[in-house]
């Protein structure tokens, strides 16, 4: 009866968990969704590959060579690996650990002489007459042993149940980090794809822009050679041609720049970098813009977004700390059992009269640390409280850009309609303006500021149709890179593991994180 109710004891402690369960901070989220189209199942399902939507070969391409290449992805995927590795040490804490050991050794007494350093007063084994040393001085002996040991902590207070809750969540927020990175090199690439196929389209048109004055410029010699115009119109030509020109440098430049920004994010080797990255040719004409975009609902965007889910397992981890830190305060029980025998002669050593047997039970109590606990304790607190003024600075971030993008998408839609508007009225500006020179009814100044103005506004086209298609890419980004929940850094297990999370409602006032129940 004794023992039963020392085993209920004991349970009833086992079930004791310090420290404050974790429920999720109490957000304002907007009531109604933002202002969207809304998708299906099978479109959210295919909006995972959100990048796909643009069909360029050429992007999907240089996106598969990223997620496999990218060397912040692959060093986000060791640290996930290191916490998967830590959580399984932490887990193992929680249960006994055996080992087992064999001694053989062979030890040879002293001899004890007469009046010598070893004779004291014990006389071990003088022989009658005062006998110069013992009979068995010098005799080797032999001792043989096979034991197996057990050793186990009582998680009496819960301090490595919460050990393993911190070491889960660190497991999960490096998860949901590894998807983050990868989110941020797609959107990346994508961005940077896109800036180099405007600055091409930019080439293109400043290369027709510079062919164009120089046939003009040609046809103008020929006419002031004859006398057809003056001087300061040859040399207004030729100064239109040298602008042109000149517009060429800065744009190669950058394109340089960008193709070696994607050869970083690809994860090209120095020597391809140095060597000048190829990428396939292409254009905005072949790629298609997509203009479906789904209900963006407050609450699952909390629940998607790799960036948010990374920021509340931090703060899981931070809060289970708190746990581990006041578990300190109190006794650890440990229990150490060993089972073996032992023998003076091998042949002897599995008998049953060479058996042995021991069980010990040790409890650590803390009397006097000046106040480490204390602070560790109060350490733990003030990263749980930094912890959720991330998650909440985290989640302001996401629906600001969420907004910000939503915005962009609609009015970078309308400046490209704009600007294309005005490079075809420009177009027949210069069109009418070089009709009205040629006619003499107007000066050759008009045909010029025509085509500046011509040239500049083709080239602000390309950048305005590189916003529009960086835009849908910050929306795609800002809603977490698809519409699944699910995380590709996460296996079923540890899905399983990111569902023992679920939150508690709050329908109270967040209890304070100082208060520690049991």
């Amino acid at each position: 009866m004794r023992k039963a109710l020392l085993l209920l004891a004991v349970a009833g402690l086992s079930a004791c968990t310090l420290g404050p369960d974790y429920q999720r901070p109490d957000i304002d989220l907007p009531d109604s969704a933002f202002d969207s189209t809304l998708l299906s199942k099978s479109q959210r399902q295919e909006l995972a590959y959100w990048w796909t939507r643009y069909r360029d070969p050429v992007l999907n391409e240089l996106i598969d060579d990223a997620l496999d290449d990218n060397l912040d992805v692959a060093l986000q995927a060791a640290r996930f690996r290191e916490a998967r590795a830590q959580l399984g040490l932490t887990n193992a804490d929680l249960y006994p650990s055996i080992s087992a050991q064999a001694q053989a050794a062979r030890q040879k007494s002293s001899y004890i002489g007469q009046g010598g350093a070893g004779s004291g007063s014990s006389g071990v084994g003088a022989g009658a007459g005062g006998s110069s040393g013992t009979p068995s001085a010098g005799r080797r002996s032999d001792y043989f042993s096979v034991a197996a040991t057990l050793s186990y902590e009582l998680d009496v207070f819960g301090g490595l149940r919460r050990a393993s809750e911190q070491a889960r969540a660190a497991l999960l927020s490096s998860a949901y980090t590894q998807d983050s990175i990868r989110l941020g090199v797609v959107s990346d690439v994508v961005t940077n794809y896109m800036s180099l196929r405007a600055l091409e389209r930019q080439i293109r048109v400043t290369q027709e822009t510079i062919a164009t004055r120089e046939r003009g410029l040609e046809l103008d010699q020929q006419r002031y050679k004859y006398g057809a115009i003056d001087k300061l119109t040859l040399l207004q030509t030729r100064s239109l041609l040298e602008t042109a020109r000149s517009q060429m440098p800065p744009l190669r430049q950058q394109a340089s720049e960008l193709r070696s920004a994607l050869a970083i994010l690809t994860g090209r080797t120095p020597s391809e970098i140095l060597a000048g990255p190829e990428i396939n040719d292409g254009s905005f004409e072949d790629m298609h813009l997509p203009n479906d975009l789904p209900v963006v609902i407050p609450s699952l965007l909390v629940e998607r977004r790799p960036d948010i889910r990374a920021a509340e397992a931090q703060l899981i981890a931070a809060n289970a700390s708190i746990g581990v830190a006041k578990a300190q305060f109190f006794p650890t029980f440990d229990l150490t059992a060993m089972i073996g025998t032992e023998a003076i002669d091998v042949d002897d050593l599995f008998e049953p009269y060479s058996e042995t047997q021991s069980i010990a039970g040790t409890i650590s109590a803390p009397i006097l640390d000046f106040g480490r606990r204390q602070a560790n304790y109060e350490t733990a607190i003030a990263q749980k409280d930094a912890a959720e003024i991330q998650y909440r600075q985290t989640l302001r971030q996401a629906f600001s850009e969420v907004r910000d993008a939503l915005v962009a998408v609609n009015l970078t839609d309308e400046r490209v309609e704009s600007v294309q508007r005005q490079v075809d009225a420009y177009g027949e500006t210069v069109e009418l303006a070089q009709i009205r020179y040629d006619v003499g009814r107007t000066a050759f100044f008009d045909v010029l500021d025509a085509q500046r103005q011509l040239f500049t506004a083709q080239l602000d086209l390309a950048e305005a149709i590189r916003d529009r298609f960086t835009a849908t890419a910050d929306l795609f980004k800002a809603l977490g890179g698809g519409w699944t929940e699910n995380s590709d850094s996460l296996n079923d297990g540890l899905e399983a593991v990111r569902d023992s999370y679920a939150p508690q409602k709050n329908d109270s006032a967040q209890p304070d994180a100082r208060n520690v129940s049991e």
